[in-house]
């Protein structure tokens, strides 16, 4: 290590560095750990009418997810959408969801979403019951948009790729409930399977926190890269100037040595007359 380095100006910016890059990897880490939340999902026993649960146009909060709620209402089947590459086991095929008909407590009607169930790859979906129905199934928030794949290609008609309750409010008639409901009795039985809700312990990502983690550790490694571009130029820097002193060190000592060695020039003035006579 050169020795300079061990100079007053130059261990203080090497104490800088250290507190630079420990404070952004210290944000980072925090943005990191504020953009992944652990949300355990502990709803009581028991299945209570949806009204009483979940309101009409609020969403769907962390106490109410996964609550075993009973819908009374009718399927309406020109509003049915198929969830695309839903996996159940070692098999991909598509959720069904279709909306319900409920009647609120104020006697408004209300749109929810229900899935009926998992239908396999290459099945026609079934149409689902007519009349009045009772379904008992867990209530789900909407799906969040990061589960969107960017590159697929454009869905065909009737597919979307989330459960999200915007897109399928632009698809159906409002009003309708925020977030659905995965019915636990698939109806018909055939071919649908039953959609196992969510696990009680997920991890939720806020990607614009992410984001943050990710640029405090960017600007870390900037502090880095600017420290060891100043060490560069400050060592390029003293090798030219050791560069320049040796040069006028050795033309210095080559001066010297020629005038030691150049004769005297012969004398021409009067007394080497003198001396010739």
């Amino acid at each position: 290590m050169p020795r300079w380095l061990l100079t007053p100006r130059w261990a203080g910016l090497v104490l800088l560095l250290l507190v630079v890059v420990a404070a952004c990897v210290w944000l980072g880490r925090w943005q990191w750990q504020q953009a992944r939340t652990e949300v355990v999902r502990n709803p009581p026993e028991g299945v209570e009418p949806l009204a009483q649960v979940h309101a009409l146009g609020a969403p769907v909060d962390v106490d109410e997810a996964g609550r075993r709620v009973k819908v009374t209402g009718t399927f309406d089947a020109e509003r049915q959408v198929l969830v695309v590459d839903r996996q159940q086991g070692d098999e991909l095929g598509s959720w069904v969801v279709t909306a319900m008909t409920v009647e609120s407590d104020d006697g408004e009607a209300g749109t929810i979403p229900i899935v009926r169930g998992w239908l396999p790859a290459g099945e026609s979906a079934p149409q689902p019951p007519q009349g009045q129905q009772q379904v008992v199934g867990a209530l789900e928030p909407s799906e969040s948009t990061g589960l969107r794949d960017l590159d697929r290609e454009p869905l065909g008609e009737g597919e979307v790729e989330i459960v999200s309750s915007p897109e399928l409010l632009s698809l159906w008639r409002p009003p309708l409930y925020e977030g659905y409901v995965i019915q636990e009795r698939p109806s018909p039985s055939e071919p649908l399977e039953l959609v196992t809700p969510p696990a009680r312990v997920s991890v939720n990502t806020d990607w614009q926190n992410l984001a943050y983690a990710i640029q405090w550790w960017l600007f870390a490694a900037f502090a880095i890269f600017w420290f060891g571009r100043l060490v560069w130029l400050e060592a390029e820097d003293r090798r030219m100037q050791q560069t320049e002193s040796s040069s006028e060190a050795s033309e210095s000592s080559d001066s010297d040595l020629g005038r030691m060695t150049t004769p005297p020039h012969p004398t021409t003035g009067p007394s080497a007359q003198r001396e010739h006579l």
